[in-house]
């Protein structure tokens, strides 16, 4: 396949590279099970995934399996493969889809369902489990998605239901085992169904239960009726991939992010995730720390995250951000915290995470009224929420993200009118302290009944009603600048209504939405809901009663799920939510009083141990001097790295330089990053032969022991060429640089096509190829007096043509556009390399770098 010819013709190359530092690259001739690790949406957000991270490792580090990456390709390469009948391929070993074993989907969202078949029909793999016999991979979906499958039940050939760490193990070798003993796939399904979390839609039929008009399923054959989700027991000690991948291209979240806990303690009515992810477990504080410290080493990455559904409620919280910023501090290493109720913002938090840089503060108080957020268990305080906010500020933050839900069970005029006066409030509070107004991110959601909790039973706010609260909102809070609305697009909500709340009938207006067009629908610039609409009224399905009130009598399309938690108890929490009754969280309440759950034995609420660690610890390279020293870095980057853009770049170099422990001076204020200066951008494309930056350090490095040392924590394509140590006197090299040589390969094959094209239009006397660019050349320059272009002559001996451009640039000189105006082609700037920076003369009579 000729990856690279379409790497040249697409937005972002350097989602489709692969290579990046950490990644495993295995021989697929030396293992047993090769596995696709596959999330159904662009490359920035499925790196960002954990989940993926702990699969890719976890399988990896069994010899006789191989586990590669898959991402959804943007709608111009897919478009690329299409035309040239090239297969969706892995990322580490370019791996045609159809040649795995397994291919395990992450469905986090019902939004990423028509990329679903976009990546099927890409891997040329029949769409339909009844489609594919032995001889292709075994379809795998897990994720919090699963918990309502139904939709998509006639795709998969199984689901995991629940955590995967011991589990997606379990599938594989028992799979890998049936495979070499049947010749059907039936059979091994039905094997498979057998462990714990495993749910095989094919063993089970749709019917419509009475009292409903939604359709659910039953068993056919011997198996379970209700699927028991699989739980990873063992969590306190779980693995977490230290050495996790670091992107080539900037991500949604571009940090180390350590799962501390899973699950969540309290009992959010709205929230699913508190349900499918039940019971809370939390992770040893030791383990915690430990592999903060370690995964900082491994990556480079210049900040760190705590993840927990609940981050407040983790029991060891200020011990572990106290004892991790001691570390940090020292190495400029930011740490934020994910989901930060206000009244577990201790002051010795706050402080603390502030030391390196502010990272962004979030309070997330749901609704506008004490009220309604007891409807939804939501406990929160309007004083608690003032009192964190008053704290952020005060510690100097600016900027304060709040979010909103619109749209939830009882609500009234004054709790959408409470949304405007908390804003209010908080921004006169913002302004008493830092006098000035401060600036407020706001983001404003429409409410879903989720499957799994309380209000599965109730209906979604009719989409004109939504559309006019917002507009409320947004009206009453817009004589106010600096406050910055952020919604997701309604006719999204009410799509991702739709297929969570869904049965096995949605999988035809589905694949006709895809055939339509249809493709990633989370996105605001890609969603198109008439196309969805028009597929649902092609097959006479009315969409609207999947929005609708549901009977609590009924069987629901996800009922054969168990999550561990009582169906009894959800219709409870269901009646005290509609009476304004607040419950007591998991860690609160007594369980003999609760009784909502099977799973008792596994609540701990007694949290006593103490931190014991002994990170890696690493020296910085080099030896530490009394004086700040000044150094240029020369570098190439070539290959595939000429796909990397320059700021993606410059974050490789940088977290290289941090891998490899290199002390670097860092700027002053809330915001330290490193003083590091780059020569002028390369165009994207464009390889780079003698690249150079400039540092400062007040370490002395020796030049041969800096490359070696450094050169061996770079991804693939850049490579460091020698160190120079600067005077402070010398000007920098951006005030030295005289010109810059460029090159082009003239025996390209697009070269000499249109040397050959312009030989038989002008009807030239027959001469060689050389001869015919020579002329090209002198034809250029006699029509282009650009004061810009020194110079530009071919040397036959290594057949590349060079360019002399002086700097800087006039006139909008560029190198790619002179070759493109000379040889009348397009896109040459992938057949350029940036040779050689020419420097103005110093007093050693250097002229070149």
């Amino acid at each position: 396949m000729n990856v690279k010819e379409i790497l040249k013709q697409v937005e972002k190359p350097g989602r489709y590279l692969g290579g990046e530092w950490n990644h495993i690259r295995k021989n697929p001739s030396r293992v047993s099970a090769k596995v696709a690790l596959v999330f159904p949406d662009l490359y920035e957000i499925g790196m960002s995934y954990s989940g993926q991270k702990i699969l890719y490792s976890l399988l990896n580090s069994h010899s006789h399996i191989l586990a590669e990456r898959v991402y959804a390709p943007w709608v111009d390469f897919e478009q690329k493969l299409h035309s040239q009948n090239t297969p969706l391929f892995s990322l580490e070993n370019n791996i045609p889809l159809q040649e795995f074993d397994i291919l395990g989907f992450s469905l986090l969202y019902e939004l990423n369902y028509s990329n679903i078949l976009t990546i099927l029909d890409l891997g040329q793999i029949p769409l339909l489990s009844t489609e594919r016999n032995i001889k292709f991979p075994l379809i795998i979906g897990g994720g919090p998605a699963v918990f309502n499958p139904e939709p998509i039940a006639e795709i998969f050939d199984l689901f995991l239901i629940g955590d995967g760490e011991e589990a997606f193990i379990e599938i594989v070798e028992k799979f890998m085992r049936l495979k070499r003993e049947c010749e059907e796939k039936e059979p091994i399904l039905k094997e498979l169904i057998k462990i714990k979390g495993v749910y095989v839609p094919s063993l089970y039929r749709a019917f419509k239960p009475p009292k409903s008009y939604l359709l659910a399923v039953k068993p056919v054959e011997e198996a379970p009726t209700k699927i028991e989700k699989r739980l990873f027991y063992d969590f306190h000690r779980a693995p977490f991939p230290e050495d996790v991948i670091v992107p080539n291209v900037q991500t949604v979240f571009d940090r180390v992010a350590v799962e501390v806990a899973r699950g969540c303690p309290q009992k959010c009515r709205f929230c699913q995730a508190s349900s499918i992810y039940f019971p809370y477990r939390v992770k040893s504080p030791s383990l915690v720390i430990e592999n903060t410290i370690n995964s900082l080493y491994s990556t480079g990455y210049e900040d760190a995250s705590l993840a927990s559904l609940s981050i407040s409620d983790y029991p060891y919280l200020d011990e572990v951000v106290e004892y991790l910023m001691d570390e940090l501090v020292e190495r400029k290493v930011s740490l934020s915290l994910s989901s930060l109720r206000p009244k577990g913002l201790s002051s010795a938090v706050a402080s603390n995470i502030i030391k390196v840089r502010k990272t962004g503060f979030t309070l997330v108080p749901e609704a506008g009224t004490e009220r309604l957020r007891c409807v939804i268990n939501k406990r929160l305080k309007d004083d608690e929420i003032y009192e964190a906010s008053f704290n952020a500020f005060s510690q100097g933050w600016r900027l304060l993200k709040l979010y909103f839900m619109v749209g939830l069970p009882t609500e009234r005029d004054e709790d959408l009118k409470g949304i405007c006066r908390m804003v209010e409030e908080i921004i006169r509070v913002g302004s008493g302290v830092l006098k000035s107004p401060p600036r407020i991110n706001l983001s404003i959601t429409s409410f879903i009944p989720k499957p799994h909790t309380p209000f599965q039973w109730l209906n979604m706010e009719e989409e004109r009603i939504l559309i006019e609260k917002h507009r409320n909102i947004k009206s009453n809070l817009k004589k106010y600048p600096f406050v910055k609305f952020k919604d997701n697009p309604i006719k999204s909500s009410v799509l991702e209504a739709i297929f969570s709340r869904g049965d096995r009938r949605l999988s035809k207006p589905l694949f006709r939405a895809w055939r339509s067009g249809a493709r990633f629908d989370s996105w605001k610039d890609k969603i198109n809901f008439q196309v969805w609409k028009e597929a649902f009224e092609s097959e006479k399905i009315d969409y609207q009663l999947y929005l609708a009130p549901f009977s609590k009598e009924s069987l629901l399309p996800w009922d054969h799920i168990d999550t561990g938690i009582k169906k009894s108890h959800l219709l409870q929490e269901l009646e005290k939510a509609l009476k304004e009754e607040s419950t007591l969280s998991c860690l609160e309440n007594l369980c003999g009083q609760c009784q909502g759950c099977l799973l008792l034995p596994l609540v701990e609420k007694e949290f006593k141990e103490a931190i014991r660690i002994e990170p890696k610890k690493q020296h910085p390279f080099g030896k530490k001097t009394d004086s700040v020293l000044r150094y240029q870095v020369f570098y190439s980057k070539l290959g595939r790295a000429r796909f990397l853009s320059h700021l993606d770049l410059a974050n490789v170099i940088q977290r290289t330089l941090r891998r490899g422990n290199i002390s670097v001076a860092y700027s002053k204020g809330f915001h330290p990053k490193m003083i590091i200066s780059y020569l002028p951008a390369l165009p994207l494309g464009m390889e780079g032969k003698a690249e150079v930056f400039e540092f400062k350090s007040e370490y002395h490095y020796d030049e041969k022991e800096f490359i070696h040392h450094l050169n061996k924590f770079f991804p693939s394509g850049i490579k460091f060429i020698n160190l120079r140590r600067v005077k402070n006197s010398e000007p920098s090299f951006n005030e030295s640089i005289n010109g810059m040589v460029y090159s082009c390969d003239v025996n390209n094959e697009e070269i000499f096509r249109a040397v050959e094209q312009h030989r038989k239009e002008e009807k030239m006397r027959p001469m060689d190829l050389y001869e015919v660019v020579k002329v090209l050349v002198e034809r250029f320059l006699a029509v282009n007096k650009n004061e810009s272009i020194a110079d530009i002559f071919l040397d036959e001996k290594k057949g590349r043509l060079y360019i002399y451009i002086n700097y800087p640039f006039q006139n909008g000189v560029r190198p790619q556009k002179v070759v493109e105006d000379m040889f009348d082609i397009k896109n040459s700037v992938f057949l350029m390399a940036r040779e050689e920076i020419l420097l103005k003369l110093t007093s050693t009579g250097d002229s070149s770098i």
